[in-house]
């Protein structure tokens, strides 16, 4: 007897059901999606129990006739798709025709559907799979979907499935997502029974951020404009420098309307905030994505969370671009006012009003000093005129051994040193990387260095914006490079060392089409391995070499130049705060 067989409907739906319905935000998310493909100007969504209890989604969409709610039941129907060539043109949200049979399968199911010019509707019943009954009902236009006891018939999925915190969150994050990607909808979610969100139409993607997030998450981002090229627009909002979080919740990307997670986005912005990202943070970032459709398959994960690019460069390129230049746009006008901070004088109160004292005997005499006259405080030099708007510093001295203290417009304020050279430095050389000048020390006697397989390949791709940053190198057969000729900024480091440090840098970023990208990555790897310059001058002239940066105010690896303390949080911490 032969060893292959046919799988039994009820096991085929199941074992669909297994990669459409990874979680309950699984459900949510594809039935939310079908309300949107059905043109739903509102959608409902409530869950109980982490959506393992209930999942509700109702719409205002076009419905239903009875033949087709029977058919959508079925594995592999559909009506987005009449042959495999609309593959490449795909808009709506679903496609593949499995949600329902495989959300039927594995729940108890209802549907409850009219078209609106129908006089009544219709509702069908289906249990683990099976369809237990098929009514006809008076319910309003649109569709009304519920899932009730998930996984009842297939426990040994339910035991996959986390806790109801992280559940519901996953479930929230979900239609966060389905609520960026189409603004014009209403959106309404309910947490075993609670209101989380209320969302009426919006007329634009801010507004919609606001109600769904609040003002103040608005207040932390840059409006990223149009950027396009290739055939790609990108367009959205982009955090201010030092907004960032210890993870990606707050990175949403819609690609052609469809909320999706993409490795090449993420790395590219990720690359273009990497001189202000510390370990281990993330930029926060709402990104909305159009290309034509041939240019971008959505057909390559079996709940359509990720997509795959025809032309991954370019994507990475004009977004790349695109918040580099929001970023260097967009910090403040500042200035410099070099002048000491007055010497320190106790201030010497006035004679406190005495109470009268008791009268001390004739034989003991005291005499009371007169107090000298105050010499008038110094008048202060005068401040030389800033630029209009501009935030104002003025020196106070050093601080410790790595800082000066500074004083701006809104409190103390600590330099660092190091943070600070490492920025002034870093994009000097990236000015003479651009220009082709970037200065380079010859070694006496070449240098042959054995590298892996992986890092050889990437240097052997990179000579050109390696000899621009102060390389010299050339392959030198095997898995061997000759280095004649490093950067200056390197100083007297081991020149393998280096190589084998920029080297790891170049792979782990990617290489970017676009020259600046690729000139960043390389001027960074090579401040890292030379620890930046020391600066000799005094905090005037490092301050005022700062702050003539593009981006003052984090070092080429993400450490802050400056931290503030505010004259608020001082007041509080000398108790003197309303």
């Amino acid at each position: 007897m032969g060893k292959i067989r046919l799988l039994a409907d009820e096991v085929a739906s199941q074992v669909a059901a297994g990669e459409v319905v990874e979680r309950p935000a699984s459900i949510v998310k594809e039935l939310a999606e079908n309300s949107l493909d059905a043109g739903a100007t509102r959608i409902d969504i409530d869950f109980a129990r982490a959506g393992m209890k209930l999942i509700s989604v109702r719409d205002d969409g076009c419905g239903m006739e009875h033949d087709d709610a029977l058919l959508s039941l079925e594995r592999h129907a559909t009506s987005k798709l009449r042959s495999a060539a609309d593959l490449s043109s795909v808009r709506s949200m679903g496609f593949r025709g499995e949600a329902l049979p495989s959300i039927a399968s594995v729940s108890r199911f209802r549907l409850l559907t009219r078209e609106k010019a129908a006089p009544s509707g219709t509702e069908i019943l289906v249990e683990g799979g099976r369809v237990r009954s098929v009514l006809e009902a008076g319910c309003a236009p649109g569709t009304l979907i519920e899932a009730r006891d998930l996984f009842f018939n297939v426990p040994a999925r339910g035991k996959f499935v986390r806790g109801e915190e992280t559940e519901s969150a996953q479930i929230l994050q979900a239609v966060q997502g389905l609520a960026i990607s189409a603004p014009a909808t209403g959106f309404s979610c309910r947490r075993d029974g609670k209101e989380i969100y209320a969302l009426p139409p919006a007329p634009s993607l801010d507004m919609r951020l606001r109600d769904l997030f609040g003002a103040r998450f608005l207040d932390r981002l840059l409006p990223l404009g149009a950027a396009s090229g290739e055939g790609i627009a990108i367009s959205g909002f982009v955090a201010k420098p030092g907004e960032v979080r210890r993870d990606r919740l707050q990175q949403f990307v819609v690609v052609n309307g469809r909320p999706v997670a993409s490795p090449e986005i993420s790395g590219a912005l990720r690359e273009a905030y990497s001189g202000l990202l510390s370990g281990g943070t993330y930029p926060i970032a709402v990104l909305v994505v159009e290309m034509e459709t041939t240019l971008v398959d959505c057909n390559v994960h079996p709940a359509k969370k990720q997509v795959r690019f025809a032309r991954p460069e370019a994507v990475r390129a004009v977004l790349f671009d695109a918040v580099s230049a929001v970023l260097r746009r967009n910090h403040p006008p500042v200035s410099v006012v070099s002048m000491p901070a007055p010497a320190f004088r106790p201030h010497e109160p006035e004679l406190p009003v005495q109470p009268p004292q008791p009268r001390e005997p004739p034989s003991v005499r005291h005499e009371q000093p007169a107090f000298a006259p105050r010499e008038p405080a110094p008048e202060p030099p005068p401040v030389p005129p800033a630029e209009p708007g501009a935030e104002t510093f003025r020196v106070l001295g050093r601080f410790g051994v790595h800082y000066f203290a500074l004083e701006g417009p809104e409190g103390l304020v600590l330099l660092d040193v190091r943070s600070a050279s490492e920025r002034i430095a870093f994009e000097r050389l990236l000015r003479q990387m651009e220009a082709g000048e970037a200065p380079c020390q010859r070694l006496l006697v070449p240098e042959i260095v054995e590298l892996p397989v992986r890092e050889h390949a990437w240097i052997c791709e990179n000579t050109t914006p390696l000899r621009d940053a102060g390389f010299l190198v050339e392959p030198f057969g095997g898995m061997t490079v000759k280095i004649e000729g490093m950067p200056a900024l390197a100083g007297h480091r081991d020149p393998g060392e280096v190589l084998h440090e920029v080297a790891a840098t170049l792979r782990a970023a990617g290489r970017l089409p676009r020259g600046r990208g690729l000139c960043e990555t390389v001027a960074r790897a090579v401040c890292r391995s030379g620890g930046g310059e020391s600066f000799s001058g005094g905090a005037d002239g490092l301050l005022a070499e700062l702050l003539k940066c593009e981006l003052p105010y984090a070092s080429p690896f993400g450490q802050p130049t400056m931290i503030q303390f505010s004259f608020h949080e001082l007041e509080r911490k000398f108790g003197r705060a309303d």
